[in-house]
């Protein structure tokens, strides 16, 4: 079951998402006392939401930095258009890479990389380089990170 119309989906529901955002882990008991509806009706909901594939996934966000990744990197990826869907699957199977985004104009690509050094950053790059349909990257490193946000106000 895929949305097919915001009506689907009533103030309620995007009550739950938006608590969600915030705490993934939240009890059913807790989310219906925050938003005065039974555990039940909650668990259903959230439930609903899922099949709707309005909520893609649980997960927790690791601070990578205190586990010793060190390099934050965004790459410009120039790719070949015939091979873009192509490319991005390559790209999906190397690790550290946290997110590729189909971007407009040039370059094609941009993906985001964890690293634990300059070094293991320079690894992922060949990794990159050596994909066929891949013809230039374009490497810059975030310094700091000042705002990391998974919220967007719903209702």
């Amino acid at each position: 079951m895929r949305v097919q119309s915001m009506s689907e989906i009533d103030e309620k529901d995007l009550k739950i998402l938006e608590v969600l955002q915030e705490e993934g882990n939240i009890t059913f008991v807790e989310l219906g006392k925050r938003l005065n509806m039974s555990p039940s009706t909650a668990y259903i909901r959230v439930r609903r939401l899922k099949q709707m594939g309005l909520i893609k996934k649980v997960v927790s966000i690791i601070d990578y930095q205190r586990l010793g990744f060190k390099v934050r990197a965004f790459i410009f990826i120039k790719v070949d258009p015939k091979k873009l869907e192509a490319v991005a699957r390559e790209l999906a199977n190397i690790e550290n890479i946290l997110q590729i985004q189909d971007i407009t104009g040039e370059p094609s690509l941009l993906a985001q990389v964890i690293a634990r050094d300059n070094e293991h950053l320079a690894q992922i790059l060949d990794q990159i380089g050596k994909i066929d349909g891949v013809v230039s990257t374009n490497t810059m490193i975030a310094l700091r990170t000042l705002k990391e946000s998974y919220r967007v106000k719903l209702t």
